[in-house]
């Protein structure tokens, strides 16, 4: 049997299903659990997804899951792709069966210092699904934000030139394993 969260998920203009609910116009390819953490998942989702984003203009977004076998838990993830020019993305993505949802990950397309915050619409699906979403920003670097994270208000936003509304974020950076060394990925 299959869920299908469309309707909890308007707002941000994602459909998420559970393995073998796929449907004409589903958008979502799956990267199978093979990575031995959630960050390294995000860290090949950025690498493989934020080049094409920056230089076609066109956010990806998908999710990051975690299955168990024999104790062992790896992360695979999910990808869909939005339209080249429109800072949105509108995808169905299909999560495999027994699979946990463990984080969002998206890209925000072409280089422009706005693209490298949250937008009211990633911290709002964060918060509304209760899992960190992470941001492969067009300035290489790999941002989080984790539901309760601070946000700006409308007046801050405004002034610093962003939408002026409440919820946007510039999360936090993402370190390297060990280090305190942000990670680097692909512009």
């Amino acid at each position: 049997m299959s869920l299908n969260f469309s309707f909890a998920m308007i707002l941000a203009g994602v459909n998420i299903l559970v393995a073998g609910a796929a449907h004409a116009g589903q958008s979502s390819i799956i990267i199978p659990a093979q990575f031995t953490s959630e960050t390294q998942a995000v860290i090949h989702a950025a690498n493989m997804y934020n080049p094409v984003s920056v230089e076609e203009d066109r956010e990806f977004m998908g999710i990051i899951f975690s299955k168990t076998s024999n104790g062992i838990t790896l992360y695979g993830y999910t990808v869909g792709a939005g339209h080249a020019g429109h800072d949105q993305v509108t995808v169905t993505i299909q999560v495999p069966a027994g699979a946990e949802k463990v984080a969002f990950w998206h890209t925000h397309g072409a280089p422009h210092w706005t693209r490298n915050y949250f937008s009211t619409t990633d911290t709002q699906l964060a918060e509304q699904w209760q899992i960190p979403i992470y941001l492969a920003a067009p300035d290489g670097k790999l941002r989080l934000y984790e539901p309760g994270d601070s946000t700006l208000g409308w007046r801050r936003a405004r002034q610093l030139g962003l939408a002026g509304e409440d919820g946007a974020s510039s999360g936090k950076l993402v370190k390297a394993a060990g280090s305190s060394d942000p990670v680097r990925i692909r512009a």
